[in-house]
């Protein structure tokens, strides 16, 4: 009986994951560092991405690029999770951990090629390699408002969600995704992002940022350090503050000035 290479169905002994797939996620991964070292400069603000034609570096004049913290976040996950499954590793902050993750699976291709779940293991590292290569490129004069995640039929009626990255202009009221042609309100896909972005720590500059330019909600860092030094919300390790609490206070406040 022949056998063939889970992924790409090619004949190959013992049914291991062939040569040329094994080649592609090691060059993957070799890729990674640079990867997580783009990430960090777009998520600190370093990089040239913002308005076209507009001088300054991008901290100057660019909201906190939350396409690049999601994407940090999911393939940091991945990286770990696999990892794990395939062996014991000790593993740091986000940063270090999606490195060292990379590293030891790098060292572990012979258990990779063997692995029971190679196929979901491939797939996922993959895309997660991609979405990250994505998030360090968005497109200029844009901003990043989420994946689709709209459920459309496929060929044989089976419901298939969309995960194409929406980037909408500044003022626009919606967003067309250039894949599935779902429209979808861009006040709805930002409350959304805030919504992801609950459990994240920020300083008061940032979350005035990620409210206003990602949120679309105007709230002051003078008012953030009011509600700080009244109690309504604390710092965390010292000079941040969690995104969540701070949504929660603003709502309240906007609920009761809404009754009144």
């Amino acid at each position: 009986m022949t056998a063939s290479c889970p992924v790409c169905g090619c004949e190959q002994a013992e049914s291991l994951l062939c040569h040329a797939d094994t080649t592609a996620l090691e060059r993957e991964l070799g890729d990674v560092a640079a990867i997580v070292a783009d990430l960090d400069i777009s998520l600190s603000k370093q990089a040239r991405i913002g308005n076209a034609g507009q001088p300054g570096l991008a901290r100057e004049r660019t909201p906190i690029n939350v396409g690049a913290m999601m994407a940090a976040d999911v393939l940091g996950n991945t990286l770990t999770t696999w990892a794990r499954d395939i062996g014991e590793i000790r593993l740091l902050g986000y940063e270090d951990s999606s490195r060292f993750a990379a590293a030891f699976l790098l060292n572990h291709v012979p258990e990779i090629r063997r692995h029971p779940a190679v196929v979901e293991l491939v797939d996922e590292i993959t895309d997660a390699i991609r979405q990250a290569r994505r998030a360090v490129d968005r497109p200029a004069d844009r901003i990043f408002v989420g994946p689709c995640m709209a459920e459309n039929p496929d060929d044989e009626g089976r419901l298939v969600t969309c995960l194409e990255d929406l980037y909408a202009r500044t003022n626009a009221a919606e967003v067309r995704c250039k894949v599935c042609a779902t429209e979808h309100p861009v006040a709805e896909r930002r409350a959304w992002l805030l919504e992801q972005a609950r459990d994240r720590l920020f300083t008061v500059r940032e979350a005035a940022q990620m409210m206003g330019d990602v949120g679309g909600i105007k709230v002051t860092e003078a008012s953030i350090r009011g509600y700080i030094h009244r109690g309504r919300i604390a710092y965390h390790t010292g000079t941040v503050i969690r995104l969540g609490d701070l949504l929660t206070v603003v709502v309240n406040d906007g609920e009761r000035k809404g009754a009144a």
